[in-house]
């Protein structure tokens, strides 16, 4: 089975990002925050459930119990961010 997921920055407050994504067939229905920063920084622990580090505030259709499509899409994030100190603009996730 395929899996498939998009994922586009909407915007920016502070350190915090805040994304759109969904599956490559639906239109960025979900929506999640990261706050890397914390992250890497160590503020936030790397014990910390993912439901505090990926804070799924609307999720997409596909992804509605659980937030496994969002986490995908910050694997994708975090590694981007740690080279580059940057939050990646849009991309995705293919398996």
């Amino acid at each position: 089975m395929a899996f498939c997921i998009d994922f586009k920055l909407l915007r920016m407050n502070d350190n915090k990002a805040l994304y759109l994504y969904g599956d490559c067939s639906e239109n960025f229905e979900g929506l999640f925050e990261l706050d890397l920063e914390k992250l890497i920084s160590g503020e936030t622990s790397s014990n910390t459930d993912m439901r505090e580090v990926v804070k799924v505030i609307k999720p997409c259709i596909s992804d509605r119990e659980y937030q496994h499509k969002a986490n995908r899409a910050f694997s994708k994030i975090y590694k981007h961010y740690k080279e580059t100190k940057e939050y990646l603009l849009e991309g995705g996730y293919y398996a």
